[in-house]
Protein backbone atom coordinates (compact mmCIF):
# COMPACT_ATOMS: atom_id res chain seq x y z
CA UNK A 1 0.00 0.00 0.00
CA UNK A 2 1.54 3.55 -1.06
CA UNK A 3 2.23 5.85 1.82
CA UNK A 4 0.97 9.63 1.50
CA UNK A 5 3.56 12.46 2.45
CA UNK A 6 1.14 15.43 3.82
CA UNK A 7 3.23 18.64 3.06
CA UNK A 8 1.76 21.78 5.04
CA UNK A 9 2.71 25.10 5.54
CA UNK A 10 2.34 27.32 9.21
CA UNK A 11 2.64 30.86 9.23
CA UNK A 12 0.77 32.30 12.10
CA UNK A 13 -2.38 30.03 10.88
CA UNK A 14 -2.31 27.56 14.44
CA UNK A 15 -6.27 27.55 14.42
CA UNK A 16 -6.37 26.41 10.68
CA UNK A 17 -3.43 23.92 11.06
CA UNK A 18 -5.32 22.36 13.82
CA UNK A 19 -8.73 22.11 11.73
CA UNK A 20 -6.54 20.31 9.16
CA UNK A 21 -4.36 18.00 10.77
CA UNK A 22 -8.17 17.56 12.92
CA UNK A 23 -9.64 16.24 9.00
CA UNK A 24 -6.12 13.63 8.20
CA UNK A 25 -6.59 12.17 12.00
CA UNK A 26 -10.65 11.21 10.89
CA UNK A 27 -9.29 9.65 7.32
CA UNK A 28 -9.94 5.86 6.50
CA UNK A 29 -6.38 5.95 5.21
CA UNK A 30 -3.86 5.92 7.88
CA UNK A 31 -0.58 5.08 6.07
CA UNK A 32 0.06 8.92 5.83
CA UNK A 33 3.00 11.30 7.28
CA UNK A 34 2.45 15.07 7.77
CA UNK A 35 5.12 17.73 7.56
CA UNK A 36 4.68 20.51 9.00
CA UNK A 37 7.11 23.26 8.08
CA UNK A 38 7.06 26.58 10.31
CA UNK A 39 7.39 29.64 8.58
CA UNK A 40 6.71 31.46 11.35
CA UNK A 41 9.27 33.22 14.00
CA UNK A 42 8.77 30.26 17.18
CA UNK A 43 8.02 27.27 17.61
CA UNK A 44 5.24 27.28 20.62
CA UNK A 45 2.04 27.92 19.63
CA UNK A 46 2.63 25.04 16.46
CA UNK A 47 3.95 22.51 19.14
CA UNK A 48 1.00 23.40 21.42
CA UNK A 49 -0.98 22.13 18.34
CA UNK A 50 0.90 19.10 17.53
CA UNK A 51 1.01 18.18 21.07
CA UNK A 52 -2.72 17.80 21.21
CA UNK A 53 -2.53 15.22 18.81
CA UNK A 54 0.38 13.19 20.19
CA UNK A 55 1.07 11.04 17.24
CA UNK A 56 4.56 9.81 15.56
CA UNK A 57 3.07 10.60 11.92
CA UNK A 58 3.37 14.58 12.90
CA UNK A 59 6.81 15.40 12.04
CA UNK A 60 7.66 19.37 12.73
CA UNK A 61 10.45 21.23 10.91
CA UNK A 62 11.35 24.34 12.55
CA UNK A 63 12.05 27.04 9.93
CA UNK A 64 11.28 30.03 11.94
CA UNK A 65 10.90 32.39 9.48
CA UNK A 66 8.77 33.07 5.99
CA UNK A 67 10.21 31.51 3.16
CA UNK A 68 7.35 31.47 1.18
CA UNK A 69 5.16 28.83 -0.32
CA UNK A 70 7.62 27.41 -2.67
CA UNK A 71 10.76 26.80 -0.45
CA UNK A 72 8.62 25.61 2.47
CA UNK A 73 7.27 22.64 0.30
CA UNK A 74 10.20 21.89 -1.46
CA UNK A 75 11.88 21.90 1.93
CA UNK A 76 9.48 19.64 3.49
CA UNK A 77 9.58 16.96 0.41
CA UNK A 78 13.45 16.88 0.58
CA UNK A 79 12.93 16.27 4.03
CA UNK A 80 10.99 13.21 3.92
CA UNK A 81 13.12 11.92 0.65
CA UNK A 82 16.10 11.82 1.74
CA UNK A 83 15.06 10.81 5.59
CA UNK A 84 13.56 7.35 3.66
CA UNK A 85 9.93 8.41 5.36
CA UNK A 86 8.77 7.99 2.02
CA UNK A 87 10.00 6.35 -1.10
CA UNK A 88 9.15 7.30 -4.96
CA UNK A 89 7.02 4.85 -4.96
CA UNK A 90 4.80 7.06 -3.06
CA UNK A 91 2.62 9.81 -3.27
CA UNK A 92 2.82 13.18 -2.02
CA UNK A 93 -0.04 15.33 -1.18
CA UNK A 94 0.73 19.10 -1.16
CA UNK A 95 -1.99 21.35 0.65
CA UNK A 96 -2.77 24.33 2.28
CA UNK A 97 -3.22 24.69 5.96
CA UNK A 98 -7.04 26.54 5.26
CA UNK A 99 -8.58 23.46 3.41
CA UNK A 100 -10.97 21.06 5.24
CA UNK A 101 -11.46 17.62 4.02
CA UNK A 102 -15.06 16.38 4.72
CA UNK A 103 -14.98 13.55 2.88
CA UNK A 104 -13.23 10.63 5.71
CA UNK A 105 -12.71 8.50 2.14
CA UNK A 106 -10.71 11.17 0.22
CA UNK A 107 -7.17 9.69 0.87
CA UNK A 108 -7.97 6.66 -0.17
CA UNK A 109 -10.17 7.46 -3.21
CA UNK A 110 -7.00 9.58 -4.02
CA UNK A 111 -4.35 7.24 -4.17
CA UNK A 112 -7.35 4.93 -5.93
CA UNK A 113 -7.95 7.57 -8.69
CA UNK A 114 -4.04 8.14 -9.23
CA UNK A 115 -4.12 4.15 -9.84
CA UNK A 116 -7.58 4.18 -12.15
CA UNK A 117 -6.75 7.22 -14.18
CA UNK A 118 -2.84 5.86 -14.36
CA UNK A 119 -1.65 10.07 -14.02
CA UNK A 120 1.01 11.43 -11.73
CA UNK A 121 -0.39 14.57 -10.98
CA UNK A 122 -4.30 14.86 -9.39
CA UNK A 123 -6.73 17.67 -8.11
CA UNK A 124 -9.88 17.71 -6.47
CA UNK A 125 -12.76 19.57 -6.57
CA UNK A 126 -11.59 23.12 -4.65
CA UNK A 127 -14.98 24.60 -2.83
CA UNK A 128 -14.28 28.12 -1.31
CA UNK A 129 -16.11 28.95 1.46
CA UNK A 130 -18.28 31.65 -0.41
CA UNK A 131 -19.53 28.93 -2.56
CA UNK A 132 -16.93 30.12 -5.32
CA UNK A 133 -14.61 27.36 -7.47
CA UNK A 134 -10.46 27.32 -7.22
CA UNK A 135 -10.29 25.86 -10.84
CA UNK A 136 -7.56 24.31 -12.45
CA UNK A 137 -6.34 25.45 -15.99
CA UNK A 138 -6.51 23.95 -19.89
CA UNK A 139 -3.77 26.11 -20.89
CA UNK A 140 -0.73 28.18 -19.68
CA UNK A 141 -0.91 31.89 -18.78
CA UNK A 142 -0.01 34.51 -21.94
CA UNK A 143 0.86 38.11 -21.63
CA UNK A 144 -2.70 38.87 -21.95
CA UNK A 145 -3.89 36.94 -19.75
CA UNK A 146 -1.31 37.83 -17.15
CA UNK A 147 -2.19 41.62 -17.61
CA UNK A 148 -6.14 41.31 -17.42
CA UNK A 149 -5.78 38.63 -14.41
CA UNK A 150 -7.58 36.10 -16.38
CA UNK A 151 -7.16 32.39 -14.90
CA UNK A 152 -6.15 33.50 -11.21
CA UNK A 153 -10.30 32.54 -10.29
CA UNK A 154 -10.69 36.44 -9.26
CA UNK A 155 -13.08 38.45 -10.48
CA UNK A 156 -12.15 38.94 -13.73
CA UNK A 157 -12.99 35.21 -14.17
CA UNK A 158 -16.18 35.61 -12.58
CA UNK A 159 -17.29 38.37 -14.75
CA UNK A 160 -16.57 36.65 -18.17
CA UNK A 161 -17.41 33.08 -17.04
CA UNK A 162 -13.58 32.05 -17.66
CA UNK A 163 -13.24 27.95 -16.78
CA UNK A 164 -16.81 28.57 -15.95
CA UNK A 165 -17.23 24.80 -17.53
CA UNK A 166 -15.43 22.87 -14.48
CA UNK A 167 -18.22 23.92 -12.43
CA UNK A 168 -20.71 21.37 -13.76
CA UNK A 169 -18.29 18.68 -14.58
CA UNK A 170 -18.81 15.59 -12.96
CA UNK A 171 -16.04 13.04 -14.60
CA UNK A 172 -12.31 13.63 -14.75
CA UNK A 173 -10.38 15.11 -17.22
CA UNK A 174 -6.68 15.84 -18.36
CA UNK A 175 -5.60 19.66 -17.68
CA UNK A 176 -2.51 21.53 -17.75
CA UNK A 177 -2.73 23.11 -14.21
CA UNK A 178 -3.61 22.09 -10.20
CA UNK A 179 -4.05 24.31 -8.32
CA UNK A 180 -1.68 24.81 -5.38
CA UNK A 181 -4.21 25.04 -2.32
CA UNK A 182 -4.47 20.73 -2.78
CA UNK A 183 -3.30 18.74 -5.20
CA UNK A 184 -1.24 15.08 -5.17
CA UNK A 185 1.63 13.46 -7.25
CA UNK A 186 3.34 10.63 -7.57
CA UNK A 187 7.20 11.62 -5.44
CA UNK A 188 8.99 10.47 -8.32
CA UNK A 189 7.60 12.64 -10.66
CA UNK A 190 7.45 15.60 -8.39
CA UNK A 191 11.37 14.65 -8.13
CA UNK A 192 11.98 14.01 -11.64
CA UNK A 193 10.25 17.91 -12.56
CA UNK A 194 12.36 19.39 -10.17
CA UNK A 195 9.89 20.45 -7.33
CA UNK A 196 8.74 23.90 -7.09
CA UNK A 197 10.19 27.04 -8.88
CA UNK A 198 12.08 28.45 -5.70
CA UNK A 199 12.81 32.38 -7.07
CA UNK A 200 8.16 32.04 -6.19
CA UNK A 201 6.82 33.11 -2.86
CA UNK A 202 3.13 33.12 -2.82
CA UNK A 203 1.35 33.34 -6.12
CA UNK A 204 2.27 31.64 -9.58
CA UNK A 205 4.53 28.71 -8.43
CA UNK A 206 1.61 26.71 -10.10
CA UNK A 207 2.43 28.22 -13.34
CA UNK A 208 6.10 27.28 -13.55
CA UNK A 209 5.59 23.65 -11.64
CA UNK A 210 3.29 22.37 -14.26
CA UNK A 211 4.51 24.42 -17.31
CA UNK A 212 7.80 21.69 -16.33
CA UNK A 213 5.78 18.84 -15.49
CA UNK A 214 4.19 19.75 -19.69
CA UNK A 215 7.86 19.34 -20.79
CA UNK A 216 8.35 16.00 -19.77
CA UNK A 217 4.82 14.84 -21.02
CA UNK A 218 3.61 13.68 -17.68
CA UNK A 219 -0.44 13.44 -17.22
CA UNK A 220 -1.83 15.82 -14.97
CA UNK A 221 -6.01 15.27 -14.06
CA UNK A 222 -8.35 16.90 -12.39
CA UNK A 223 -10.84 14.78 -10.29
CA UNK A 224 -14.39 16.62 -9.79
CA UNK A 225 -15.65 13.50 -7.85
CA UNK A 226 -13.23 14.37 -4.81
CA UNK A 227 -14.17 17.27 -3.11
CA UNK A 228 -12.06 19.54 -0.43
CA UNK A 229 -13.34 23.11 1.18
CA UNK A 230 -11.43 26.06 1.31
CA UNK A 231 -11.31 28.68 3.75
CA UNK A 232 -9.93 30.82 0.37
CA UNK A 233 -6.54 33.11 1.20
CA UNK A 234 -7.26 32.33 4.90
CA UNK A 235 -3.54 32.12 5.72
CA UNK A 236 -2.62 34.89 3.55
CA UNK A 237 -5.61 37.35 5.47
CA UNK A 238 -5.01 36.42 8.70
CA UNK A 239 -0.87 37.29 8.15
CA UNK A 240 -1.02 39.81 5.32
CA UNK A 241 -3.63 43.12 4.19
CA UNK A 242 -4.48 43.30 0.68
CA UNK A 243 -1.64 45.61 -0.56
CA UNK A 244 1.08 43.17 0.68
CA UNK A 245 -1.22 40.57 -0.85
CA UNK A 246 -0.81 42.37 -4.11
CA UNK A 247 2.89 43.09 -4.14
CA UNK A 248 3.31 39.05 -3.51
CA UNK A 249 1.01 38.90 -6.78
CA UNK A 250 3.53 40.95 -8.60
CA UNK A 251 6.03 40.05 -7.90
CA UNK A 252 5.15 36.31 -8.92
CA UNK A 253 3.84 37.92 -12.39
CA UNK A 254 6.71 39.87 -12.60
CA UNK A 255 9.19 36.60 -12.95
CA UNK A 256 6.76 34.84 -14.87
CA UNK A 257 6.94 37.55 -17.97
CA UNK A 258 11.09 37.72 -17.67
CA UNK A 259 11.85 34.27 -17.09
CA UNK A 260 9.45 32.30 -18.85
CA UNK A 261 7.22 34.24 -21.32
CA UNK A 262 10.47 36.63 -21.77
CA UNK A 263 8.12 39.18 -22.64
CA UNK A 264 9.89 42.31 -24.78
CA UNK A 265 10.43 45.50 -22.92
CA UNK A 266 7.41 47.89 -24.36
CA UNK A 267 4.91 44.70 -22.92
CA UNK A 268 7.01 44.71 -19.40
CA UNK A 269 6.40 48.73 -19.58
CA UNK A 270 3.22 48.25 -20.38
CA UNK A 271 2.45 45.50 -17.54
CA UNK A 272 4.06 47.97 -14.91
CA UNK A 273 2.73 50.84 -15.84
CA UNK A 274 -0.91 49.05 -15.48
CA UNK A 275 0.17 47.76 -12.17
CA UNK A 276 1.51 50.97 -10.75
CA UNK A 277 -1.92 52.29 -12.24
CA UNK A 278 -3.92 49.97 -10.40
CA UNK A 279 -1.45 50.29 -6.87
CA UNK A 280 -2.41 53.92 -6.76
CA UNK A 281 -6.24 53.24 -7.30
CA UNK A 282 -6.04 50.46 -4.32
CA UNK A 283 -4.38 52.55 -1.66
CA UNK A 284 -6.67 55.63 -2.80
CA UNK A 285 -9.60 53.12 -2.08
CA UNK A 286 -8.54 52.06 1.02
CA UNK A 287 -7.81 55.81 2.35
CA UNK A 288 -11.45 56.91 1.59
CA UNK A 289 -13.02 53.73 3.41
CA UNK A 290 -10.76 54.74 6.35
CA UNK A 291 -11.85 58.00 6.36
CA UNK A 292 -15.31 56.60 6.28
CA UNK A 293 -15.00 54.57 8.74
CA UNK A 294 -13.65 57.26 10.86
CA UNK A 295 -16.14 59.88 10.35
CA UNK A 296 -19.18 57.30 10.80
CA UNK A 297 -17.50 56.38 14.54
Amino acid sequence: MNKIGIITINYNTEDLLEKFIGCIFKQTFSNWVLTVVNNSPGDDLIKEVINKFDDKRLILLSVNENIGYSKANNLGFKYLLDNKIINEDDIILVSNEDVLIRDKMLLAKSVKSIKDLKCSFLGPKIINNDGTFMFPHLKKVNFLKCLLHMGNNGLVDKIFGINRSFKKMSSPLKVFLLNGACFFCRVSDFKRVGMFESNTFIYYEEEFLFRKVRKLNIDVVYDPTIEVYHEHSGSVKKSFNILKKKEFVYEGELHLLTKELKVNKFLLSLFKLERSIEFLLMKLLMGIRFLFKKNKQ
